[in-house]
C-alpha cells in the first residue's frame, strides 16, 4: 500500500465550530485514537463477525446488535471518540442484518434513538460512514470487517490513506483562494497538493490489482453497503465512493461548473462527510476554481504567461492528470463489478457505471483543455469550462 508522502499540515490545534460541536480531526493520531478506543467491550463480538456473516446467522446476528445496544444504553458516553467508536461497531452489525435482509431498527427499535444521538453529538448522519468503516477502524487483529478476507482489508487500507490525504490538502488548496495566480506560494502550492494527490492513483492502481471486480467487490462486499432506514429517512451504507474526493473536484474544477449530474452527485455525497467538510464545500458554491483562475490569467491580453503562473499551471495540470488517472482505473473496476449480469447494476451509494463515466469525461475534457491553454491555443468560446 502506498504511504503518504512527507507534507505540511494545517494547525492541528481542535477550533470550535459555530454549532457548538467539537471539531474532528483527520490526522493520524486523531485517527488512531478513535481507532484504539472500545467504548462498548465489541472486540470479541465482532471478532466473530466474519463467521457470523459467512452462516447467515441472523438471530445471532441481531442478539449481538442488540447486546452492543445495551451497552450504550449501561454507559455514558462523554467523549467524542467514544461515541465514533460507538457508531462505527454498532454499525458493523447494522450492515450486516442489512447484507442478510433484516431491516436492523425492526429487529432492535431500541438503536434508534442511540443513533440519531450519536450523529447530532457530532454534526453528522445518525449511522456508519466511510469515515467509520475506514480511517476509525483499528488494525491488526482488532480490525472490523464484515468477511474477513485479504480483499478487504486492501479496501480499508485504501480508504484511511486515501482519506486522510485529501482531508490534510483540501484546506491547503482552498486557502489559494487568498493568494495571487501569479504569486510564487500559488504554484508551490499546486505542485504540492500535486506530489500528494498523485497517490491517489496509486491506491487504486493496489485495489485493481489486488481485488476481483466481480467476484470480491460486487458479489460480495456490496451487499454490506446497502441502505438503512433510520427514523423514516434512508441513510446510504458505508461505501468507499465517500471518500471525499469531491472536494478536491469541488476546489479544482468544478466548483464554478454547471453540469446538473455532477452537481446532484456531489450535494448527495457530501451529507455523508465531516461538519467542515460540508461547510467548505457550501462556501465554494459557484465561486471561481483554481483552474477558472488559472486560465483567467492566461488569458490577459500581455504577451506571454510569467514564469510563476506558467509553474502554477503546470501544477494545476499534474493534479487534473492524477483525477483522470484514478478516475480510469476506478471506472475499469466498476465497469467490471456492476452489469447486467451482476446482483447489483449500480455501485455503492447508487452511483451506475454510466454516471462516474460522465464524471470521468468532464474531469477528462477540463484536462484535456487546461494542457491545450498551457501550450497557448485560446478557445473560441469565454465560457470558462471551455477554456
Amino acid at each position: 500500500m502506498p504511504a503518504l508522502k512527507k507534507r505540511s499540515r494545517l494547525p492541528e490545534h481542535t477550533k470550535p465550530v459555530s454549532s457548538g460541536v467539537e471539531q474532528i480531526r483527520l490526522d493520524e493520531a486523531s485517527c488512531q485514537h478513535v481507532a484504539h478506543r472500545d467504548p462498548l467491550s465489541a472486540d470479541a463480538l465482532l471478532a466473530r463477525l466474519p463467521e457470523l456473516n459467512a452462516a447467515a446467522d441472523v438471530p445471532q446476528l441481531v442478539t449481538s446488535f442488540r447486546e452492543l445496544l445495551w451497552r450504550a444504553r449501561e454507559i455514558e458516553l462523554t467523549d467524542v471518540a467514544d461515541r465514533l467508536a460507538a457508531m462505527r461497531d454498532v454499525g458493523m452489525l447494522l450492515s450486516s442484518l442489512q447484507r442478510h435482509g433484516v431491516e436492523p431498527l425492526e429487529a432492535a427499535p431500541e438503536g434508534t434513538d442511540a443513533l440519531l444521538a450519536w450523529g447530532l453529538s457530532v454534526d453528522m448522519v445518525p449511522r456508519d460512514t466511510v469515515l467509520h468503516y475506514g480511517v476509525w477502524n483499528p488494525r491488526g487483529k482488532r480490525q472490523r470487517m464484515f468477511l474477513g478476507d485479504r480483499e478487504e482489508n486492501v479496501i480499508i487500507d485504501a480508504v484511511r490513506v486515501g482519506t486522510i490525504l485529501i482531508d490534510d490538502i483540501a484546506p491547503t488548496i482552498a486557502g489559494l483562494a487568498e493568494i495571487h495566480p501569479g504569486d510564487t506560494a500559488f504554484g508551490e502550492i499546486c505542485h504540492t497538493a500535486a506530489d500528494q494527490l498523485e497517490t491517489l492513483p496509486e491506491l487504486m492502481n493496489d485495489v485493481y490489482r489486488n481485488v476481483d471486480p466481480v467476484d470480491f467487490y460486487a458479489a460480495r462486499l456490496r451487499p454490506f453497503m446497502a441502505d438503512v432506514v433510520i427514523a423514516d429517512r434512508q441513510y446510504y451504507g458505508p461505501a468507499p465512493v465517500h471518500v471525499p474526493l469531491y472536494l478536491i473536484d469541488r476546489l479544482v474544477w468544478s466548483a464554478d461548473h454547471g453540469d446538473a449530474d455532477l452537481r446532484y452527485f456531489q450535494h448527495d455525497l457530501v451529507k455523508y462527510a465531516l461538519p467542515q467538510w460540508r461547510r467548505l464545500f457550501e462556501r465554494t458554491e459557484g465561486t471561481p476554481s483554481l483552474i477558472t483562475r488559472l486560465v483567467r490569467e492566461f488569458d490577459r491580453p500581455t504577451g506571454p504567461p510569467p514564469t510563476k503562473l506558467a509553474d502554477a499551471m503546470d501544477g494545476a495540470i499534474r493534479i487534473m492528470n492524477a483525477l483522470v488517472t484514478f478516475r480510469t482505473l476506478h471506472n475499469r473496476m466498476a465497469g467490471g463489478a456492476y452489469t447486467d449480469a451482476t446482483p447489483h447494476p449500480t455501485g455503492m451509494a447508487g452511483v451506475s457505471p454510466g454516471l462516474l463515466n460522465h464524471i470521468l469525461t468532464l474531469t477528462h475534457d477540463c484536462a484535456t483543455r487546461t494542457r491545450a491553454r498551457r501550450t497557448g491555443i485560446r478557445p473560441y468560446s469565454r465560457d470558462p469550462h471551455s477554456l
